[in-house]
């Protein structure tokens, strides 16, 4: 006996559990089932783990929270596994691209000029990726970038992983077992590191958290709906009680249910039943389009961007919101952000055609009207002010070489000419009028008699 045992729990350090047999045990009878069956348990305890997302993000907000020994691991770990909703990256990239759309320079705040050599250095892929991090900490919550290399134009950073971090205290932690920690703020990382979005942790989506979850689980309950009730219950009533018979029986039904073919012994009657559950889409589509519609108001301010029979011109006000309200505020603290922090830390990279005076600025007048109106208000302006020849060019993207030359014989001035020549009266000079006109017109009348 102790021999047995030593072996099982040898084999139990090797990882492995040798299965021993129980001398009890009888042969399953036809018509038993297996109530602990493998694949039931692991079928319950999935549906276990889905159901309790709930308590578990309640649990990562409590561990973030916690006095002493703040973690967001179990928070951050949470959004990765949320964040593959489809509904969510909709609307992600229609908040991303109504803010990456819209062009951007560097500017001079006294002289007013553009630092060309600066805007040159933004407009690079590695911008466009930064700019893209820091959309996301708007959404997700505070983001850690370090930059890696500076190489002209070429700058490289890397995203510290979110579940390291501890923003409320500064801290990352290499190891999540141990508890030596880097603290991220201190001077020496300055030149280095950049926090974006310090003021808001958990970041927007933690307000859908809860309906991500409800959607993704109800989603799951419908398709184990049309597991069951999708197809018709094919059901047999035999008049045999033999074990052999109801074994075959059992079997073919089996296999009618994948091909829809089936040999029965006789006396064996086949029916099927239809599933009659018309509640089904009020059940779980409703419930699924209202936490789709929670998810979209809080990213994009509306339900109706990313949906086909959404109402034409309730889109396009959902669409102007989304552009010159929320994408504003996006792209304002993006500017807080760069002139505050990543501009200095580029000072101090050395890149020097940087000045204390630069700023970082998005061209968003042309966006908020539209582009004939624009011209509209442009010509009033030349009506009254000399404008620059090369705003309006790069304004309204015209090759402008120079000013239009009016020559004496130009159109205008000829049919203006021909005008006052048909108001100005006829000469005194009867004889040269006589000479010219000897005989008298058909139209002169004779007034002598």
């Amino acid at each position: 006996m102790r021999k047995n045992t030593n072996k099982i729990l040898n084999n139990r350090n090797r990882g492995v559990i040798t299965p021993v047999a129980k001398t009890d045990t009888q042969p399953l009878k036809s018509g038993k089932r297996n109530a602990d069956s493998i694949i039931m348990q692991v079928a319950k305890a999935y549906k276990d783990r889905s159901r309790k997302e709930i308590q578990s993000w309640r649990m990562s907000l409590m561990g973030i929270d916690h006095i002493e020994t703040p973690r967001y691991t179990r928070y951050f770990d949470l959004q990765d596994d949320l964040v593959t909703d489809g509904t969510y990256k909709t609307q992600v990239l229609l908040r991303k691209s109504a803010t990456l759309s819209v062009d951007f320079q560097i500017r001079n705040r006294k002289t007013g000029e553009i630092n060309e050599l600066g805007s040159e250095l933004f407009q690079q892929k590695w911008f466009y990726k930064y700019l893209n991090v820091e959309l996301d900490s708007i959404i997700l919550g505070t983001r850690i970038i370090e930059f890696l290399e500076f190489n002209g134009h070429s700058i490289k950073f890397a995203i510290v992983p979110p579940r390291n971090t501890v923003p409320n205290q500064k801290r990352i932690y290499p190891d999540l077992g141990k508890d030596k920690f880097i603290q991220y703020d201190d001077p020496i990382y300055k030149p280095w590191v950049i926090e974006l979005n310090p003021d808001n942790h958990l970041g927007l989506i933690n307000d859908i958290i809860p309906n991500l979850i409800w959607k993704r689980n109800v989603a799951q309950s419908w398709a184990e709906f049309c597991e069951k009730f999708g197809m018709p219950l094919i059901s047999a009533t035999t008049n045999n009680n033999n074990s052999t018979h109801i074994d075959n029986v059992e079997k073919q039904l089996l296999a009618l249910a994948e091909a829809s073919v089936g040999v029965f012994p006789e006396g064996t009657t086949i029916k099927f039943d239809e599933a009659n559950r018309t509640d089904a889409y009020n059940v779980y589509s409703k419930f699924i389009e209202h936490n789709s519609n929670e998810i979209s108001g809080v990213l994009v301010g509306s339900n109706t961007l990313g949906q086909d029979a959404a109402n034409r011109s309730q889109t396009e006000v959902h669409e102007r919101s989304l552009d010159y309200k929320i994408s504003q505020a996006d792209r304002r603290d993006i500017t807080f952000t760069v002139n505050d922090e990543l501009i200095p830390l580029l000072k101090m990279q050395g890149y020097n055609y940087l000045s204390d005076d630069d700023v970082f600025e998005w061209i968003e007048s042309k966006e908020e009207i539209d582009l004939v109106q624009y011209w509209n208000i442009a010509q009033g302006i030349m009506q009254n002010y000399e404008v620059e020849q090369d705003w309006i060019s790069e304004t309204f993207n015209i090759p402008i070489v120079g000013k239009k030359q009016f020559t004496p014989q130009s159109q205008s001035e000829i049919q203006q000419a021909l005008f006052k020549a048909l108001l100005t009266p006829p000469l005194d000079d009867t004889t040269k009028q006589k000479d010219s006109h000897p005989t008298a017109q058909p139209w002169q009348k004779d007034y002598s008699s």
